[in-house]
């Protein structure tokens, strides 16, 4: 357990730390939403956020590569790749709707994209857990569709969430620490 909490320390400090210089560069640069009909905030909120976390997610990794425990995983497997370049393709649409209003459909189409990404570097959904139920295990066809779906929903689950400034990060925090402690049984 030594390495991943070294791992959410880092997370934890790199986002937390870069938040306020995201925070400042997007006040600097007028990359605000302006409140409006759709929005819940009622004064300027600064956008790019998600620049905090992608970065620390980035040192993170980085940081993981050079831990023995996951020695293995980064040396044997496409799998860190693969969650990179994914990670990276849901950002880049994320910041271009910061920058810009990119329609449901394109951001649904980059989402889509970036879950291919993670089949076609071998990261997919093979089983889960349903509680009182067990474990359901996912033949070969339904993988890609449902790492597909699954990618999408988790990208627009944070995205509705996103227009209430800095509640992605926290939101995102704990759900990670659920899922891993869902997935460490």
């Amino acid at each position: 357990m030594r390495g991943y909490g070294i791992i959410l320390a880092v997370a934890t400090v790199v986002t937390f730390l870069l938040t306020f210089a995201a925070r400042i560069i997007a006040v600097r640069c007028a990359l605000v939403a302006r409140p409006d009909e759709r929005r819940v905030h009622d004064r300027p909120t600064p956008l790019g956020g998600g620049a905090a976390m992608f970065v620390a997610f980035l040192v993170a990794m980085a940081v993981a590569s050079h831990i023995p425990q996951f020695r293995q995983v980064f040396r044997g497997s496409t799998d860190p790749l693969g969650v990179v370049l994914a990670a990276s393709m849901i950002f880049a649409v994320g910041l271009l709707d910061d920058l810009r209003d990119v329609s449901a459909p394109a951001k649904l189409a980059g989402q889509v994209f970036a879950a291919s990404i993670l089949y076609l570097f071998g990261v997919t959904l093979l089983y889960f857990r349903v509680p009182f139920f067990g474990i359901v295990s996912l033949s070969n066809d339904l993988e890609p569709l449902v790492t597909v779906i699954w990618v999408a929903a988790i990208a627009n689950a944070v995205n509705l969430i996103d227009g209430l400034d800095g509640l992605a990060a926290g939101i995102v925090a704990i759900a990670a620490g659920s899922f891993f402690l869902y997935s460490d049984r």
